[in-house]
């Protein structure tokens, strides 16, 4: 969706497509926040997904205004703004969540207060966003969009990530690896990821993938970096809160300040990186040497546990720094180096690739979790049962411990000291299974840091050239980006 929502920008305007997600936004934070059903939650959901794709474009908005040269500039100021105002937003919404007590509904207050983001957003741009029309853009027609739309390449990417996903989440946990539905759900994914590709390679020119950004080798190693850079930033957010709650407080509000110091120093590092590429008009170096800064500190978040609170305040302050800069100099590299006129289809696809890669990402870790848990846990529980002489099958202990429900174990008519060593060893467990995310986290940076090395210079595309100025051009599409070089 995010990248269809992209191609739609680049031909009618970010304006229209930003305003209407906002307005979509709205509808969905209230549908929501007055819900009264999962389904109804759900269907919110949706709509707010769908106007977060739209209101990515904004960043693709954010570069076309300005020169080439001054884009890191923007984008770090951009990233900077919006990382602070997600820390605001943490600590609101940790406020509503421990002021959910006896049904008052604080959590209701989580979607309202997105709404109102939505409705000033709206309001902002619409009064204040107002850049020309480029000549390219004025050519399109519906008729033509709605046949360029590549349908059914989304079809086949969607389906086949859909698969992916569901294979991952249920194996090991809900299903053996090794079983027939696993097995048949992971194979579809992947083959339908392998005709999805050749499908764009010899069937279509401007498709999802549009032919004319690969002209440059950056364009999908940067994609690559992306992927693997949402797997940090949006896996960092997910599990690091998770073991918070399991090492060292359930307290919503103390779970966002333990976070803090990464989201503080992954916030203020955004400015300090777009400003340095944008002074050097380099960025290869930066990026790699963040990335192994990365790859080292989340390696020794392994050593982590329950009496090392101010150990985790160092650590996550210090890959937070790293973090930074991968938020920022991937996505301004990677639209220097595509045709301006696509330049909201690839920065929109760009954002695509690191939101797919943080929910593949959330999934392999906690898929990575589970089962080291399970490994963990298991014998520990038949140990304890067999000394006991009790027969409960320890599988079924665990998934009732997994469940998070209250009094978990009351179905199963343990003696209290039973009870007490199969929890102790439960949470001993779920301590030592965070070792091996972060470990397998660190690798992933590792790998990217190599990648990148792989990149090529953009100092040339960083120019005076600002792509929403009108101009007198008779060249083609082409001509315009050789121009540009």
């Amino acid at each position: 969706m995010l990248q269809h929502q992209g191609y739609l920008s680049d031909r009618i305007g970010k304006k229209a497509i930003i305003v209407t997600c906002c307005l979509i936004g709205i509808a969905g934070s209230v549908t929501s926040g007055t819900a009264h059903s999962i389904y109804q939650i759900i269907g919110g959901n949706i709509l707010t997904g769908l106007a977060n794709a739209g209101c990515i474009v904004s960043i693709a908005a954010n570069q076309e205004i300005i020169p080439n040269r001054f884009r890191p500039y923007a984008m770090g100021f951009n990233q900077t703004v919006a990382s602070c105002i997600a820390i605001m937003g943490t600590f609101i919404a940790a406020a509503f969540v421990k002021n959910n007590t006896g049904g008052s509904g604080g959590w209701r207050w989580a979607y309202f207060f997105n709404a109102c983001f939505y409705g000033l957003s709206a309001v902002a741009v619409f009064l204040a966003y107002h850049p020309p029309r480029t000549l390219l853009r004025q050519e399109n027609s519906l008729k033509r969009l709605l046949v360029d739309t590549d349908f059914l390449g989304f079809g086949i990417f969607t389906a086949s990530l859909a698969a992916l996903i569901i294979g991952l989440t249920w194996g090991g946990t809900t299903y053996a690896w090794n079983s027939a539905r696993i097995i048949a759900i992971l194979t579809v994914g992947c083959i339908g990821l392998v005709l999805f590709g050749l499908y764009e390679w010899r069937f279509t020119t401007s498709g999802l993938l549009d032919h004319r950004m690969f002209g440059n080798a950056n364009f999908p190693i940067l994609l690559f970096v992306c992927a693997i850079d949402g797997m940090l930033l949006l896996g960092v957010n997910v599990i690091y809160a998770q073991e918070i709650a399991d090492l060292f407080t359930t307290d919503s509000i103390r779970i966002a300040v333990i976070l803090c110091p990464y989201l503080i120093t992954s916030s203020l590092g955004c400015l300090p990186a777009g400003i340095l590429m944008g002074k050097t008009k380099s960025y290869r170096t930066l990026l790699v040497g963040a990335l192994v800064w990365t790859s080292l500190w989340l390696g020794l978040m392994a050593l982590l546990d329950a009496n090392k609170m101010k150990t985790s305040f160092a650590f996550s302050a210090l890959f937070g720094i790293g973090t930074a800069v991968t938020t920022v100099i991937p996505i301004v590299a990677l639209t220097l180096s595509v045709p301006s006129f696509l330049l909201g289809t690839a920065g929109t696809l760009s954002i695509s690739c690191r939101a797919l890669g943080g929910l593949i990402g959330i999934t392999i870790f906690t898929a990575i979790f589970n089962n080291r848990l399970s490994s963990l846990a298991v014998p520990q529980f038949a140990t304890i049962l067999s000394v006991h002489g009790n027969h409960t099958p320890p599988s079924a202990l665990l998934g009732a411990l997994m469940s998070g429900a209250p009094h978990a174990l009351d179905s199963f008519h343990l003696d209290s000291d039973l009870s007490a060593l199969v929890e102790a060893a439960y949470v001993q467990s779920r301590h030592a299974s965070w070792k091996f995310v972060w470990v397998a986290l660190s690798v992933l940076v590792a790998f990217n840091a190599a990648v990148c090395c792989f990149l090529k210079p953009v100092r040339s595309m960083m120019s005076e050239h600002v792509e929403s100025v009108l101009e007198r051009r008779t060249m083609d599409e082409k001509g315009a980006f050789e121009a540009q070089g």
